[in-house]
């Protein structure tokens, strides 16, 4: 219940969160360990004889297991589901679900079955029910330092991906495992019946919770068709989809679906219906929406992890449970912990190694891989989820199942946040994890000139003006000719490294980045239909992970989906009995796509063209520019060529079609205008919307 203290706690915890994410950039330690120390030690502090009439409040605030589990868990899901690519998740597919699942399943055996038997060495017999409870708990790992971590240092794509497509999943597995054993504790163990029932309803969790979560992110996509002119409530309806879906789900739970009483895992139904809305219904918002939409959900994900790690630090401080007498089996279940996260990494990442199903996992990203897992949010809300009057055959100690594994929990999590964490940083460079990718260091080389040049031709003009005085303009002047200097010698140390070639990469990245912009552009202004602009971006991700790989001789043109446009596919095989035709069967999709194809293709080699010949020394390498241009003065032809041919055999058919297209064009050129009079303070958006009303050709956007 919400009291005028506790709500003063909330906000004031708040504020002090905000403070602590500038003190942990400071004195350079992860941001959560930082929030969890200082949730520790307030409660002391506060409790001091001359502050503990001011302060006394902030431990008001309690986390709750409502409020964890569908307050702050949903958010926490979504930021992470909503922003995962899943075409780079198919790519290490394997080693995601087999460490979610199957490594899952080893670390919790392997915890509770050395629990079982090394505890009663230090005076414990603990029934193996309860073990196999915390391993279901602990198994669990939650990457937000380890991630954080990972943006800092600048580690390998792939190696973050896996920490965060593993986490992912297994938040969800983990649950659901929790659950059966839970069942069984309550219910007790009755042979191959419970089994089999247990692996049923596991099961049932996992797959139900997915086809739930697909059909709900189905109803939220038709929906954003319908609001995507107003970002307001597009991001209302995307925020919210999260708590929606899972507690949804968990009434599912309770109450049951068509007479039907049916276990259903909340967290995988969330975690499938944000990475469809991430991946699939993302295409539908405008630029403007999407980017207010990223900076929103990076907000109340910062706001919700603030509020866990503290009020952990807090729980951890206030708790019960005398964790002063469970020391020695606390700290035997760290050690146990670590080393069955070792043990489950190398029992799953070896064999897949060999078996070559995918790319391989170096040794070092293994290391990292068994020392990073950390323990947080997911571990505290599932032991809330015991009972606390839980009784199980055997269970003789004084304090509940529940505080037992409580105090296992917390002093895992303090071990992981407050050893594992701050090592993680000497690991990555230890094993040089942190060095770039030699094609990411050609592409800002490349651009690190063009910027020097950039402003090396602005600073002359300032100085010309009369802005700049001689004396200041000699100094920075040489700083800026130092400056290109190093960016050549780097970029000819890359050259003699790694030859001509990832020169021309780079450059076709940056023409692929072109590309995507003015395709986003013809999508806003209804230039090209929802169906082709998500072909063209499909063959533009295609092209980029084919560069990224080394493979640009392979590129074909022609190709616009693959086996990893998982919910694309998924769409259209749904569509297909309802007589939706196959990409390519109408003329006007037709005229769409290989209009778009030359369009975006011009603007590429325009914006390399003005690029390479604006200042007097050319920005890109002379052969890696011509070899690219060359290709896309190809790609333009031939769209050209297509487009020809559909409008000679289609011309009755698309003349009305034709007459909309010119009127949103020069509706586009419109929308320049309006742009540039907003930057320049010259229209505000009420005198914008006013001018394009009165003064747009829209009238003639009708065939």
């Amino acid at each position: 219940m919400l009291t005028l203290t506790s709500v003063l706690a909330l906000f004031s915890l708040l504020a002090i969160a905000s403070g602590l994410f500038f003190a942990a950039k400071r004195i350079n330690i992860p941001y959560t360990v930082l929030l969890v120390l200082v949730g520790i030690i307030l409660v002391p502090v506060v409790s001091l004889p001359g502050l503990e009439p001011v302060f006394g409040f902030l431990d008001d605030l309690k986390l709750s297991p409502e409020l964890l589990f569908y307050i702050f868990l949903p958010v926490l899901i979504f930021e992470s589901a909503f922003n995962m690519k899943i075409r780079h998740m198919i790519e290490s597919a394997w080693s995601i679900t087999l460490l979610s699942v199957v490594g899952l399943l080893i670390s919790t055996i392997a915890i509770a079955g050395a629990l079982y038997f090394l505890l009663p060495l230090v005076g414990l017999n603990v029934p193996f029910i309860v073990t196999l409870l915390f391993g279901a708990i602990i198994s669990a790992t939650d990457p937000v330092a380890v991630l954080a971590l990972f943006k800092d240092y600048g580690v390998p794509k792939r190696l973050s991906l896996i920490f965060e497509g593993e986490s992912l999943f297994n938040d969800g597995t983990a649950v659901a495992l929790f659950l059966v054993v839970l069942a069984i504790a309550e219910n007790g163990f009755h042979g191959a019946a419970t089994v089999f029932d247990g692996v049923l309803m596991f099961l049932g969790m996992v797959v139900i919770g997915a086809l739930i979560g697909l059909v709900m992110a189905s109803v939220f996509s038709a929906a954003l068709r319908f609001t995507r002119s107003n970002e307001f409530v597009t991001v209302t309806l995307l925020i919210i989809s999260a708590h929606l879906v899972f507690i949804t789900t968990e009434a599912i739970n309770v109450n049951g679906i068509f007479g039907l009483h049916l276990h259903v895992s909340p967290i995988i139904a969330t975690t499938v219906s944000s990475l469809f809305l991430g991946n699939y219904a993302r295409h539908i918002l405008l630029p403007r929406t999407d980017s207010y939409l990223s900076q929103t959900v990076e907000l109340v994900a910062f706001v919700a992890n603030s509020l866990v790690f503290l009020l952990a630090g807090i729980l951890f401080a206030t708790t019960q449970v005398n964790i002063a007498d469970l020391w020695v089996p606390i700290l035997l279940t760290i050690v146990i912990v670590a080393i069955a996260r070792i043990v489950t990494v190398y029992a799953v990442t070896s064999p897949l190694n060999r078996s070559k199903l995918e790319a391989p996992i170096p040794g070092s990203w293994q290391k990292l891989l068994a020392w990073g897992s950390l323990r947080g949010a997911l571990a505290i809300i599932i032991v809330f989820l015991i009972p606390e009057d839980l009784t199980v055959p055997g269970w003789e100690f004084a304090y509940s199942v529940r505080d037992f594994v409580l105090a296992l929990t917390i002093g895992c999590i303090l071990a992981t946040l407050f050893i594992k964490a701050p090592t993680i940083g000497m690991l990555i460079r230890r094993y040089k994890l942190d060095d770039p990718r030699a094609i990411d260091r050609a592409h800002e080389v490349d651009l690190g000139i063009y910027y020097l040049l950039t402003e090396q031709s602005r600073f002359a003009s300032q100085r010309t003006r009369g802005f700049v005085q001689d004396s200041e303009y000699k100094l920075l002047k040489e700083q800026l000719a130092d400056r290109e200097k190093e960016a050549y010698v780097r970029r000819d140390a890359l050259l003699e490294e790694h030859g001509l070639k990832l020169f021309e990469q780079s450059l076709h990245l940056t023409a692929i980045d072109v590309e995507e912009h003015y395709l986003q552009d013809l999508y806003v202004n209804e230039e090209v239909s929802e169906r082709v602009y998500r072909a063209i971006k499909g063959k533009l991700s295609l092209q980029r992970e084919k560069i990224e790989h080394a493979q640009h001789e392979d590129i074909d043109p022609s190709l616009y989906s693959d086996r990893k446009d998982v919910f694309d596919r998924l769409v259209a095989f749904m569509q297909a009995p309802f007589g939706k035709k196959m990409m390519g069967h109408d003329p006007v999709e037709r005229l769409e796509y290989y209009r778009a194809q030359m369009i975006v293709a011009r603007k590429a080699l325009k914006t390399l063209a003005e690029m390479q010949t604006m200042y007097e020394k050319e920005v890109f390498m002379p052969e890696a520019y011509e070899k690219v241009t060359a290709k896309y003065s190809k790609y333009k032809q031939q769209s050209a060529a297509k487009l020809d041919d559909v409008l000679a055999k289609h011309p009755d058919e698309l003349a009305p079609y034709l007459r909309v297209l010119a009127a949103r064009s020069l509706r586009s050129s419109g929308h320049r205008a309006i742009n540039y009079l907003r930057s320049r303070g010259i229209a505000n958006e009420m005198s914008s919307h006013g001018i394009e009303t009165r003064y747009s050709v829209s009238a003639l956007d009708r065939p």
